[in-house]
């Protein structure tokens, strides 16, 4: 089907507007994009729900180098279970260099208040002041400070599920099989939101939604040369790229969600497709007519709202 019609006007916008010049100061760029993500992708996001109440939190992580990230932890209204909410750790989008906490805030207030799980939003160190696996250290770290701490935030450690959007889909990926390996408590389940799975850019998708649909294969290239020292031998590493681990086995039930014309749709697909032959229990979505983001456009798009409950479902039902 075609791209959905309240879509078009934003990628006609995207498409009139100058590219940034290629010179241009990584700090002027970071505060460019995020701009340019606000006026198209988060202005046609919902105002999150009043009921869910925030604090922020400081979780301090030990590897590559000792150092603080911060989390925003989303409690939904209503008593809560004996035993403990559930809970899930998010990792936010961005490419690894743009996104924040802020950013992913409405999201993550439905989520809990339609979940009723306690959302604990990661403010990992962006790339490429840290590149890889720094983030994803963050995201690691992130989830045993929740593990820890799970009685404070009022969460039955036996029922977390970890998750993310693009990139932040990566971190939630490759955090699982980092925890699988290093034999750690794993999620219940993990929510695969566009993922980038494959630092390569080699599959058909990249090429044939490349131009033209918000993210971009340039864009794409941008981001693997932020996130990674040296893309040419990290690009196969299966916790850069999951898609390139060789055994699958024993990892969290998936919600894996892709969009039609997303440069990333062939690895969520595949990756999708690969955690089924290694026996993990897979729910698998193309959302035709959407490019990437295009989950987010809640104020926007009717269907937007309903990939958001796929999430919230999935969480509820997997979680218990």
């Amino acid at each position: 089907m075609p791209v959905a019609p309240q879509i078009q006007p934003i990628l006609d916008a995207v498409a009139a507007a100058p590219p940034l010049p290629a010179d241009l100061p990584l700090a002027e760029r970071r505060a460019a994009s995020n701009k340019g993500l606000e006026t198209t992708i988060l202005a046609s996001v919902e105002p999150a729900p009043k009921d869910v109440t925030t604090r922020e939190v400081s979780i301090t992580v030990k590897e590559p180098e000792p150092g603080k990230i911060t989390a925003r932890v989303y409690t939904p209204a209503g008593p809560a279970p004996k035993g403990g909410r559930p809970g899930y750790v998010y990792l936010h989008g961005g490419a690894w260099w743009l996104g924040s906490v802020d950013a992913s805030d409405s999201h993550c207030a439905h989520i809990a208040a339609e979940s009723g799980a306690v959302v604990v939003s990661v403010e990992y160190r962006p790339a490429p002041e840290f590149k890889f696996p720094w983030p994803l250290e963050d995201a690691y770290a992130a989830w045993i400070w929740v593990q820890e701490r799970a009685f404070q935030l009022g969460v039955n450690a036996d029922k977390v599920a970890i998750g993310g959007t693009s990139a932040g889909a990566n971190l939630a990926a490759a955090c699982a099989l980092m925890l699988r390996d290093r034999r750690q408590p794993t999620p219940v389940a993990q929510v695969l939101d566009c993922p980038i799975l494959d630092l390569t850019l080699a599959q058909p998708s990249v090429t044939e939604n490349g131009e033209g649909y918000l993210l971009t294969r340039a864009g794409l290239e941008f981001a693997v040369a932020q996130y990674l020292s040296s893309p040419r031998s990290e690009a196969t590493d299966p916790l850069a790229s999951p898609l390139h681990a060789e055994d699958l086995a024993g990892l969290p039930t998936a919600l894996v969600l892709t969009a039609e014309y997303d440069p990333l749709r062939d690895e969520g697909e595949a990756y999708a497709k690969r955690l089924e032959e290694a026996g993990v229990a897979v729910e698998s979505k193309r959302w035709d007519g959407f490019v990437h983001g295009a989950g987010e456009l809640t104020a926007l798009l009717p269907e937007a709202r309903e990939y958001r409950s796929t999430m919230a479902r999935f969480l509820e039902r997997t979680l218990g």
